[in-house]
């Protein structure tokens, strides 16, 4: 068999011997090499053509998280945008959406590589440092197009080219329009949505861990402000949704109420001036401190419970107040911290009040607790629908769920009762800038639910001054009805400029029996605040008389402008009747509403100063005699005019 296999073999064809250099064909080398170097360039095809794109989205993240770890990135960075991705991918979510390749990797690349380019290569100054922010962005995208390049036949190149873009942030972005009163929905105007998305992730990271990372450490209460408004007016509204639901401490809480306040709010509320705020006594502001140490000892959320808890017990609670306040901002917890900031901004004095802030470019005296108030006002109005009559149940759950709380924080025979005192002091503080606000913004039927509450205001004087504007918007009418009839006829004379200065003056003083009304419950609250529940011996007495002259004020100011525009209407009775005989009943009305208001305002008067000490007011004393004389002459004339008619 040896022999057998062995004949086998021998039998098989040889293979020739290889040939050596010596021997080889001359043409065979560059034909060989050729042939490998397409073998070569196959392989790598083959390699990079067939990963699919989850795999070139895995690659590539992984090559942007070793990017974010360079010597000359920024500490932090790679953690910071994995949070703008999660961010990311929670906007679309909510959105009904899933998170794209392009969105995902713009995302995961942002702020890459940030201190490639220091800012001390540019110098001081606002125009080199926009050029500075420029060129990194420029830079950023330009880096990340070049790690996607050798992904791209697997990423797509439309898809690097829009990460670039993402990253350089070189999209333009979704602007919203302003918030409606009521809320609303976004009303976007063309801009792209992926940029805006990682604009939003970017935002809300930045109020969720930069600010607790001490960012706002050595900014003032204006300037963070001022960054909060440029942050707001960046963000789509899904992200002011979310961003109100974050946790901020309650000096931030206050300053974004704000800075949102000045951005959604309108021009007309946003231009009205601060009310002056009662100085409470050392002695109220320490009761205040102590209990309200006691009141969050466990937590903020704890105390803001027990608040709605005494909320709940309110009549109506659940039909209306209840669903207002489901609002995500309004949780228990942010509930107790704007509590905590209002009584740490209580001013000492009414001098104190002067500090300046500098905020949307208006710089004017202002108090940090008057903006701070108005602001959430303003922002629980156009959110969560607000209204005067809702401010009784919650200023009697806030001195309910204080005095539960806080009374052990005080020692004593009468520490109950002066916890008590304190907070319904505080909270007619805070009544008095809220109050007025809501006055003029209300519609008729909630300003009358209003009057109907225990809250002693809006009372006789508010309604005094809303029954003059209303008076005086007849006359007005009647006056614009009977131009109109005469431009209409033809028969306009040389005394319609004299008409049309009335009708000029009659809106201006409707405008200012509106103001009247809130200011008499800024006084009214600020009496009951400064002079009734504080404490204090002739401190406190000072005080009475500066709220008693701001309570008396205001009734006289509402006389005067009614029997102004009584007037108006006397003389306007025979020029109506002639000219416009289908507004004559309506001029009655106004002037008989007018005739109303200004005797039930010098009521008032009569009686703030018939307990009031005739050195301090001495001037409004004659003031309201020379008032009283006025209206008797002016209803004379007014029933004769009538008598014509």
């Amino acid at each position: 068999s040896l022999v057998a296999r062995e004949s086998t073999h021998h039998a098989l064809p040889r293979r020739p011997p290889m040939a050596t250099s010596a021997h080889r064909p001359p043409w065979l080398v560059p034909v060989g090499a050729a042939a490998a170097a397409v073998v070569v360039a196959g392989l790598a095809w083959r390699k990079l053509r067939g990963r699919s794109e989850e795999e070139a989205v895995l690659e590539a993240l992984k090559r942007i998280d070793r990017a974010h770890q360079a010597p000359f990135s920024k500490p932090n960075e790679l953690e910071y945008c994995a949070a703008v991705e999660r961010w990311a991918v929670r906007l679309r979510r909510l959105a009904g959406e899933e998170i794209s390749t392009t969105l995902r990797l713009g995302a995961r690349a942002q702020h890459l590589e940030r201190g490639a380019i220091p800012r001390k290569s540019y110098p001081e100054g606002r125009d080199p440092y926009l050029r500075w922010r420029a060129a990194v962005k420029k830079r950023q995208g330009q880096r990340v197009e070049e790690i996607l390049s050798d992904l791209a036949s697997s990423l797509g190149r439309s898809s690097v080219s829009r990460v670039k873009g993402l990253v350089a942030k070189s999209l333009p972005l979704r602007p919203h329009t302003a918030m409606s009163k009521g809320g609303g929905s976004d009303s976007l105007q063309a801009g792209d949505a992926e940029m805006q998305c990682i604009e939003d992730a970017a935002c809300l990271v930045f109020l969720e861990q930069e600010l607790k990372d001490g960012f706002a450490e050595g900014k003032d209460d204006a300037k963070m402000v001022d960054i909060f408004q440029k942050t707001w007016r960046k963000m789509s509204r899904l992200a002011h949704e979310q961003a109100l639901t974050l946790e901020y401490s309650p000096r931030m809480l206050g300053c974004i109420a704000m800075a949102i306040a000045e951005v959604e709010a309108p021009p007309c509320e946003r231009s009205r001036s601060l009310l002056p705020v009662p100085a409470l006594s050392e002695e109220t502001r320490q009761v205040l401190a102590d209990t309200w140490a006691c009141c969050i000892s466990t937590s903020y959320a704890d105390w803001g419970e027990a608040w709605y808890e005494e909320l709940r017990q309110s009549p109506g609670y659940a039909d209306e107040l209840g669903k207002a306040l489901s609002f995500p901002v309004c949780r228990a917890e942010n509930i107790a911290k704007t509590v905590a900031g209002l009584i740490s901004l209580l001013p000492a004095t009414e001098e104190d009040q002067t500090t300046a802030l500098d905020i949307g470019g208006a710089s004017a005296p202002k108090s940090h607790f008057a903006q701070l108030l108005r602001a959430a006002a303003l922002l629980a109005q156009m959110q969560v629908g607000l209204r005067l009559r809702h401010l009784d149940p919650l200023r009697v759950a806030l001195v309910a769920a204080a005095c539960k709380k806080g009374a052990a924080g005080l020692s004593g025979p009468d520490a109950e009762k002066r916890c008590f005192r304190a907070w319904e002091a505080f909270s007619y503080a805070v009544g008095g800038q809220i109050a007025p606000l809501l006055m003029l913004s209300d519609p008729t039927e909630d300003f009358a639910g209003a009057v109907a509450t225990a809250l002693p205001t809006p009372g006789a004087v508010p309604c005094a001054a809303l029954l003059a504007a209303k008076g005086l918007g007849l006359v007005e009418m009647s006056l614009h009805i009977l131009q109109r009839k005469r431009q209409g006829t033809g028969l306009a004379s040389g005394g319609e400029a004299s008409s049309s200065e009335v009708v000029v003056e009659l809106g201006a003083w409707r405008s200012s029996a509106c103001r009247a009304a809130g200011a008499d419950a800024h006084a009214y609250c600020g009496f009951l605040a400064a002079a009734v529940f504080d404490t204090g011996g002739e401190e406190r007495l000072a005080r009475r008389t500066r709220w008693t002259r701001r309570c008396t004020e205001q009734p006289l100011i509402v006389a005067d402008l009614a029997l102004r525009g009584l007037q108006a209407a006397e003389v306007a009775v025979d020029q109506v009747k002639a000219g416009a005989r289908s507004a004559i009943g309506d001029l009655l009305a106004g002037g008989s509403l007018l005739l109303e208001s200004a005797r039930l305002a010098l009521k008032m008067a009569d009686l703030n100063l018939e307990g009031a000490s005739k050195g301090d007011l001495e001037d409004f004393l004659q003031q309201a005699r020379d008032l009283h004389e006025r209206c008797e002459t002016l209803a004379g004339a007014w029933h004769r005019a009538v008598g014509r008619s």
